[in-house]
């Protein structure tokens, strides 16, 4: 998976492959996404939960600004926490499959 932002020459094929990634019939809305996120827009970007989000930046894995009692994180923040985390994900996945594959647990096709 790719995160964006996108420039003017890359949007267009991004756009297609999320397109044929949820197939059809689905429904997908462009908007903007300003440069400091809401806890729950943050949650919403990274799949997670506003009181992960919380935790996230109480422990300092996720910058924050504070803007009166309410938290800020930038965009590019939580664009780089949710490509750390795919890729996290994509090598603990694959060594999941190496290791399935090596004790036989795989099916060849």
């Amino acid at each position: 998976m790719t995160f964006g932002p996108f420039d003017a020459e890359q949007a267009p094929a991004a756009l297609a492959r999320v397109i044929d990634e949820l197939g059809d019939g689905a429904a997908v809305t462009i908007t903007a996404v300003p440069p400091l996120l809401t806890v729950t827009q943050a949650a919403d970007v990274l799949g997670t939960s506003r009181a992960e989000v919380a935790r996230l930046v109480d422990s300092g894995a996720l910058p924050a600004e504070f803007h009166g009692l309410h938290r800020r994180v930038a965009r590019a923040d939580v664009v780089a926490l949710a490509e750390r985390r795919a890729t996290i994900r994509t090598q603990v996945l694959d060594n999941l499959a190496d290791l399935a594959h090596r004790d036989g647990l795989y099916d060849e096709f």
